[in-house]
């Protein structure tokens, strides 16, 4: 008796409830367990709505990923219902949004959810695998939430409730804090869409390690389908670098719990790695068969630069990404201080905490130097920002190098003006306490800020170098450190034949022949030769092979004998393999900037390079 009547008092109230729809948050709930086809359903419990008529809406575009990705494409099969169970009308208005009548009355929406990683049958461009969701049973979740839970016209801003059921040997990590109601299932609440949509979780069964950098819980879990890898050997890699960021900080981190997310796989198909930057997260997808070492320092490199993120865009971020449109997404002009600064700081916390050294730091900005000749450099970069999602879409990847770049001069300028005393670091420190996290700027008052926080002479700079078209500074800002640049030098080296070599994944092979010279004619090359060997050495994967041809080229000496050993197709198409070799001949080649440091530094030199490098603590 006393349980049926315990039943019947349940029903009633949960009945009652939902005929009310009192609801005034999103209550979102998902089970792990019930995966069909790689397809995970999600039900919501709706807000109230107070409107006849309501739209339904899933990302366009999220932050930090500057590109269109049109989340919507990977929902399907929409469906609305009043509280009392009954079907209401639904129009697919676009590929992200759905319009809904009668929504005063709505109560509960379900959907489902296809995920990006693997799902060839949805058309568009490819989700960058960071920024995507997978659904693979019994194994991995990645949950990107911006990818599995939407929102209604004009009720981002309200509380979001998220209930996850789970495997009871599966752990969800995420920065969230979860409230565990029991082995199986996870409750997670936040104040609305925007901290949801900055919050990715990956659920699998579990490899963490958990550190304690100055106060800040730093968690590191990972998925590694073949157990190459463990959370405890990239948290010791990573943890000196964490130290330094800390340091370079000022001694305190701005937040008080932080997670790696790191998902592995061993799909040699796939050619797009990389690492999505949060306020309070990032999350990284890579391949398992890098080495342990090469793996952890991967991590270690892209870390440094996404960790940095917990200042910008987290404290210091203009009304576009502070108030981030999700449906009509539009662009800051400061991409040279989200991107580039964070990038720059990145190396330069490496080089003045002793993780890197100064000839390692000065080739990381040859590298850059190179990689910038790339892109237009008279395009004005503010320009370039506000335009990066069409007009300039190809510019964008000048934000990790021209952007790193004016940080760096950015940087040498202000310790040049303060006598060494101020710098970036102090910069952004000092624009997180004019701004913070809950104020943004206006795009075209955030120069006036830091002329006004720092010097006439970088308004000066800003306007010129930033907003305006003219080329950095380099051969000034360099020797103000002692090191000279210049654009170019000439230099005798051996080449290969000027041959166009391609890469597939899985073998090094001549993709043109074309531009060959004549030391390539006298080697006979033929277009689609696979390379086997060289010089006696076998071919290594692609997470050593730059390296494996930059070495081969200078370390080769007129004289030597170049041999290559190739599989070469006949007529037939039978394969052959051939060996090719000739005496090698140095080309007069341009080699382009060139940094290298004086023999002797001046008094002034000398101290604004211990400035820059040695000032400890800021």
């Amino acid at each position: 008796m006393k349980k049926y009547f315990i039943q019947f008092l349940l029903l009633v109230t949960a009945g009652s409830a939902f005929a009310q729809n009192n609801n005034s948050n999103y209550k979102y709930s998902l089970n792990l367990n019930n995966v069909a086809d790689d397809k995970l359903q999600v039900t919501l419990l709706t807000p109230g709505l107070k409107v006849k008529e309501t739209v339904f809406h899933l990302p366009k575009m999220v932050p930090g990923t500057y590109a269109i990705a049109d989340y919507g494409r990977y929902i399907s099969d929409l469906k609305a219902f009043d509280h009392k169970g009954n079907p209401l009308k639904t129009d697919r208005t676009d590929s992200n949004s759905w319009k809904i009548t009668e929504a005063d009355r709505l109560a509960k929406i379900t959907y489902i959810v296809d995920d990006s990683w693997d799902s060839p049958e949805v058309k568009g461009v490819e989700i960058f695998q960071p920024a995507g969701t997978n659904i693979d049973k019994d194994k991995m979740f990645v949950i990107n939430n911006f990818g599995f839970f939407g929102y209604f016209d004009g009720q981002k801003s309200i509380p979001f409730e998220i209930t996850v059921t789970k495997p009871a040997d599966f752990y969800g990590s995420t920065s969230l804090k979860a409230h565990h109601v029991n082995a199986t299932t996870d409750h997670y609440s936040v104040p609305d869409y925007y901290s949801l949509a900055d919050a990715p979780m990956m659920y699998n069964r579990p490899d963490t390690t958990t550190l304690n950098i100055g106060g800040t819980e730093v968690l590191v879990s990972i998925y590694s389908p073949n157990q190459k890898a463990t959370s405890a050997a990239i948290a010791k890699v990573i943890r000196p670098t964490l130290e330094a960021q800390k340091e370079y900080l000022g001694g305190k981190l701005p937040v008080d719990k932080y997670a790696f997310i790191i998902a592995l796989t061993d799909n040699k198909k796939i050619r797009s790695y990389g690492a999505l930057e949060h306020s309070y997260s990032s999350l990284y997808f890579l391949p398992e068969y890098f080495s342990p070492e090469k793996l952890a320092e991967n991590i270690k490199n892209a870390g440094s630069h996404e960790f940095f993120h917990i200042v910008t865009p987290l404290s210091i971020h203009s009304h576009e990404i502070g108030e981030f449109d999700y449906d009509s997404p539009k662009m800051s002009e400061h991409l040279w201080m989200y991107e580039g600064l964070t990038e720059y700081a990145a190396h330069h916390m490496q080089v003045k905490y002793g993780i890197i050294t100064f000839p390692e730091y000065l080739k990381v900005q040859t590298d850059k130097l190179d990689n910038a000749m790339r892109y237009n450099d008279t395009l004005a970069f503010t320009k370039m920002s506000k335009g990066v999602l069409d007009t300039y879409e190809k510019e964008y990847g000048n934000v990790y190098e021209k952007g790193a770049l004016i940080g760096l001069c950015l940087d040498i300028k202000l310790r040049q003006l303060s006598k060494g005393k101020y710098g970036t670091q102090n910069l952004m420190a000092d624009l997180s306490k004019t701004y913070g996290k809950t104020k943004s700027f206006n795009d075209d008052e955030l120069f006036a800020t830091i002329t006004k926080l720092t010097y006439p002479e970088i308004g000066e700079f800003l306007n010129t170098y930033v907003s305006g078209t003219k080329k950095l500074p380099y051969k000034e800002i360099f020797a103000a450190i002692g090191v000279d640049y210049e654009p170019f030098v000439m230099v005798k080296r051996a080449g290969m034949g000027k041959i166009g070599i391609g890469y597939n994944g899985k073998s090094l092979f001549i993709a043109e022949t074309k531009g060959m010279n004549d030391f390539g004619k006298k080697m006979g090359y033929q277009k689609g030769d696979v390379f086997i060997s060289i010089n006696g050495k076998t071919i290594p994967d692609a997470s050593l092979l730059q390296q494996f041809l930059t070495t081969l080229r200078e370390q080769t000496k007129e004289g030597d004998q170049l041999t290559v050993v190739v599989s070469r197709k006949d007529s037939t198409g039978r394969e052959n393999v051939i060996t090719l070799s000739q005496p090698v001949e140095l080309q007069d080649e341009k080699q382009y900037n060139v940094l290298k440091e004086f023999p002797e530094l001046t008094a002034e030199q000398a101290a604004l390079r211990k400035a820059w490098l040695n000032t400890g603590k800021n």
